[in-house]
């Protein structure tokens, strides 16, 4: 049995145990989601989120978090929609690898995936924690003090946040972070998801995580930093690179399968709403069409709650082509 087998069996191991305390002490519940990793490659393994929406069951926690092993410890991308999920997550690395967690990447400003950082603070205090520039700017000022309360409400207090843990560091398009044995080269693709999205290569193991640009089986938020074009080139970005292995925001790995069925989407509501504007109909109206349209999408978790936002957000951007 080699080095990570035996990591993911003491990390599973682990996991069942602290699941078992906590759903014992009536701290978390029972059906709090399960922390169970999966292997992606050689040290690199993803737990994933449940696709719902943040409530006192899941206590925020609904984002896929990576766990890197490298040579002077874990690394985690998005540790996570509550200080709850990110104390677990330092706990539970700590407890199955014998080592720190010694950085933290977050892929941007949307809380479900950051409010993590407070947890692991809790346990290592000095942690490093990368993100893009515009997205510690967001985190520093009120987005990040509004994610907090609304994370708290709708969990009624269950994610166990108390402060805002804001990055400490920041990184940009084409920086690469060396720690231990392993690189983290940064890709910044400009508006796509947001203006502070960061995708994380991790260049030995030949793997992506690309945040929220990428989501699989769930429909999220597209809000006025967002851009559909902007998120469609940055998926052709992204299969443009030479690695194996991609690891959406949310959802399961699919492979380039699964890249190209959420650049299907995103391409084909723009080029909907945009020859429905061009036909003169306002974007109320235009619901209906474009549901049509993604019709093989209505699967999809959120499909129903957003998709007339999308289609609002998707007017506002053809007719900014307009100017």
């Amino acid at each position: 049995m080699n080095r990570d087998s035996r990591a993911l069996q003491a990390l599973r191991a682990t996991l069942l145990v602290t699941a078992s305390v906590a759903a014992s002490s009536g701290a978390a519940g029972a059906d709090t989601p399960p922390f169970t990793p999966v292997a992606v490659t050689d040290g690199v393994y993803v737990i994933y989120g449940p696709l719902g929406l943040p409530d006192e069951h899941n206590r925020g926690f609904r984002n896929n978090v990576v766990l890197v092993d490298t040579a002077d410890g874990a690394v985690v991308f998005d540790p996570g929609g509550s200080a709850w999920a990110g104390e677990r997550v330092a706990a539970e690395v700590n407890a199955a690898m014998g080592k720190p967690v010694v950085a933290v990447f977050d892929s941007h400003a949307h809380g479900d995936h950051w409010l993590g950082n407070e947890g692991i603070r809790r346990v290592y205090p000095d942690v490093e924690i990368y993100a893009h520039p515009a997205m510690k700017a967001r985190v520093e000022g009120a987005d990040g003090a509004r994610w907090l309360e609304q994370i708290e409400r709708l969990t009624n207090g269950t994610a166990d946040g108390r402060t805002v843990v804001a990055p400490t560091r920041t990184v940009v398009d084409g920086d690469e972070v060396v720690i231990g044995d392993t690189t983290f080269r940064i890709h910044h693709p400009g508006r796509a998801h947001t203006d502070n999205d960061i995708m994380i290569e991790v260049v030995e193991r030949h793997v992506v995580f690309t945040g929220d640009v990428v989501r699989n089986g769930l429909l999220g938020l597209m809000e006025a930093d967002s851009s559909f074009a902007g998120n469609v080139a940055a998926i052709d970005r992204l299969l443009a690179m030479d690695v194996a292995h991609y690891i959406p925001g949310h959802g399961p790995i699919g492979g380039r399968r699964a890249l190209v069925a959420y650049r299907t989407y995103l391409d084909t509501l723009l080029g909907t709403v945009r020859k429905l504007y061009d036909a003169g109909l306002a974007d109320y109206e235009m619901k209906p069409a474009v549901s049509d349209a993604v019709s093989s999408f209505r699967s999809w978790e959120g499909f129903a709650v957003r998709l007339g936002a999308h289609v609002s957000r998707a007017y506002l951007e053809v007719e900014a082509e307009q100017f």
